[in-house]
């Protein structure tokens, strides 16, 4: 069996033993007595910590298609789930703590008297992140940032809007009329152009031909066109190529370790395949369909005239210093989610240098959109679903 499908059972384990622990001591004196008998409390327990994986990877590994209402539902499951183990581990850890100060001695004595209260809280604190998530995650955001590249353009203009879409994950209980919305959003924008930054495709290009995304997407409009680079989802589904053929039906120019030059505006794209080609990090089965890993940014580079400004479009926000020393002018990557929801962002903080924003360094500008779509859990919460737009000044 996969590796991968392994660790995130097992972490389930791990995470639906602590959750049933500490639900069991939260309410075992209130719910029925036959509902926290062991032999059927821990398999229901089992049933809800398990039941997002088991789905999600059964589907795909049987190829059977799922009712999206069923892959919605066990998703917003497992993130509740998740949040409910971030703040039931906060609650732990304050308790420790508590019970080392004297003067709230009164306070845990009373958590050990009505434990039910603490978890009725905790409940409904995590039924209010779920529900906000949910909205936030519906409810697309533009985020707009100013940016300077100390470069001319050769044609003379000072200033291009460039409209940057990335992580919209299309699967199968993905909204249809929210991409709808999207493309008009965008194209109220007027772009000069529109860059996309990997993971359009969730899993499987079926979806995205079933809600007829050729043509949604194919109905985004810019002055110099749209141009698009793949993620590791591209990798994770059935093959990059099938991936690049959807995205080419709807009128995107994908750019694979490539370097274009755009002349009316005179700027050079650099567009990188994703750093996932090649590696150990590829689940079996995957088709890379390019043989080795993506090309070094140097070699990218050296193709690319010097006195026009260079834009990056990698997926993955990671070869920062690399980009910095290769010159890059300004980069727009995506991938992070922003951290999606709490507590994974907390996480996502401490694994990237900039994981959602704008980061300038020297004549370096980083731009990391949170996304558009979800993977998983279709819930946001600090992160939101946003559109970004970067005026551009040379």
């Amino acid at each position: 069996m996969n590796y991968f499908i392994l660790i995130v059972l097992a972490v389930q384990a791990v995470l639906g033993a602590y959750l049933g622990w500490r639900c069991r001591w939260a309410f075992g004196a209130v719910l029925p007595s036959w509902l926290m008998n062991g032999y059927v409390f821990w398999p229901l327990a089992a049933l809800a910590v398990m039941s997002f994986p088991l789905v999600h990877f059964s589907g795909r590994l049987l190829g059977v298609a799922l009712p999206p209402w069923l892959l919605f539902g066990t998703a917003v499951l497992y993130g509740a789930l998740a949040i409910a183990f971030g703040m039931v581990l906060i609650a732990d850890v304050l308790g420790l703590i508590a019970r080392r100060l004297p003067f709230l001695q009164s306070a845990c004595g009373y958590v050990r008297q009505h434990p039910h209260h603490l978890g009725f809280l905790i409940l409904g604190i995590v039924v209010l992140q779920v529900a906000w998530g949910l909205y936030r995650a519906h409810t697309p955001r533009e985020t707009h940032f100013s940016v300077a590249v100390h470069k001319p353009l050769k044609n003379g203009e000072k200033q291009l809007r460039i409209v940057q879409l990335s992580d919209l994950h299309v699967g199968r209980y993905s909204s249809a009329t929210l991409m709808q919305e999207m493309v008009s959003r965008v194209n109220r924008l007027q772009p000069d152009v529109i860059v996309i930054t990997g993971d359009v495709i969730d899993n499987s290009v079926k979806p995205y031909f079933d809600q007829e995304m050729p043509r949604i997407l194919g109905e985004l409009k810019s002055r110099y066109g749209v141009y698009a680079v793949v993620g590791n989802h591209d990798y994770f589904g059935e093959s990059p190529k099938l991936s690049i053929d959807a995205y080419t039906r709807s009128n995107m120019r994908v750019l694979r370790d490539e370097v274009l030059y755009l002349e009316e505006p005179g700027i050079t794209l650099i567009g990188r395949d994703d750093m996932v080609r090649g590696s150990r990090a590829l689940p079996p089965g995957a088709l890379p369909d390019a043989a080795g890993r993506r090309a070094p940014l140097a070699a990218l580079t050296a193709r690319a005239d010097p006195a026009t400004p260079w834009i990056l479009l990698d997926h993955q926000p990671r070869e920062i210093d690399e980009a910095i020393e290769q010159k890059i002018d300004l980069q727009f990557s995506g991938h992070t989610h922003g951290g999606q929801f709490f507590p994974i962002n907390l996480i996502v903080k401490y694994l990237y240098k900039n994981p959602w924003g704008l980061l300038t360094q020297e004549n370096y500008s980083l731009i990391v959109s949170c996304g558009f779509g979800t993977w998983g859990p279709p819930l946001r919460f600090p992160s939101y679903a946003e559109i970004v737009v970067a005026d551009v000044s040379f």
